[in-house]
């Protein structure tokens, strides 16, 4: 398949140019920076989130996906990576908005990742949710030696005392009431410069959001993702060869006044 084609197809537009008409008015040429105070406020009351302060300043786009997620036809996320392809830590912004309008935005989240593969079978069962357990349950609970894979022990062990959390963090999934729920399921297509010349498609087996609640009306979110890259380039990855990744996101919700597209 000519991904060119592919890509075009996507993300529409009448140029050739595949970052056109995105949510914000974001394309590869775009210069990002973010007003810091949701972000500082809700890391002082515990976020998890890891990004530097003095970055946001000036953020660049490195690469863009569209997220089509099964039983959301109306609905598309679309993400806007500030990282180098390959890195196990993630920045990036996630809108989500109607899929004919990208100027009808629902929801703006600024994120960070962590992305590891699944320590074995086991692993790779409770990410899949099987029998309705693991991935998929009311809650998620990271203990404070969990949280050192994503934060220095120094800022774990502060942000873990400004909300009087001694031994770790609990996030609650949508619907808490029920006693498991599936995870959602999509295709994510990224790609890495303005013409989609290269790029690479992700089958997302699973994904389940989560929150928690930090001060007053502050909260965080958190998003466990399971997904392979399926190809690369144009290049079909055979089954053999998708390595499966987890994908821990923590996100803070945003207005479009926190944002400022250069």
């Amino acid at each position: 398949m000519n991904i060119f084609s592919y890509f075009s197809k996507l993300f529409g537009g009448e140029s050739t140019a595949q970052d056109a008409n995105l949510p914000l008015k974001i394309n590869f040429n775009s210069t990002i920076t973010f007003e810091i105070n949701p972000i500082l406020s809700a890391m002082t009351y515990g976020a998890m989130i890891d990004v530097l302060l003095d970055n946001l300043k000036m953020l660049s786009v490195k690469s863009i996906s569209s997220i089509k997620i099964e039983g959301m036809d109306n609905k598309k996320i679309y993400r806007f990576y500030f990282n180098k392809e390959g890195d196990r830590k993630r920045l990036f912004l996630q809108v989500l908005c109607d899929s004919n309008n990208v100027d009808n935005i629902d929801e703006i989240l600024f994120c960070s990742s962590v992305t590891e593969p699944p320590q074995g079978e086991e692993d790779i069962l409770f990410f899949l949710g099987d029998n309705e357990s693991g991935l998929g349950e009311p809650s998620y609970r990271f203990s404070r030696e969990d949280l050192y894979t994503f934060l220095s022990r120094a800022e774990v062990d502060k942000r873990l005392a400004a909300n009087n959390d001694e031994d770790g963090v609990e996030y609650a999934r949508v619907e808490p009431e029920q006693d498991f729920m599936p995870a959602f399921s999509g295709e994510e297509t990224v790609i890495f410069d303005a013409n989609g010349v290269t790029g690479e498609s992700r089958r997302i087996m699973n994904l389940m959001p989560h929150s928690r609640g930090l001060q007053d009306t502050l909260f965080e979110e958190l998003i466990v993702a399971f997904w392979v890259t399926t190809s690369h380039n144009g290049n079909e990855i055979t089954i053999e060869d998708q390595l499966p990744l987890a994908e821990y996101i923590f996100a803070i919700k945003l207005e479009r006044t926190n944002i400022k597209v250069i």
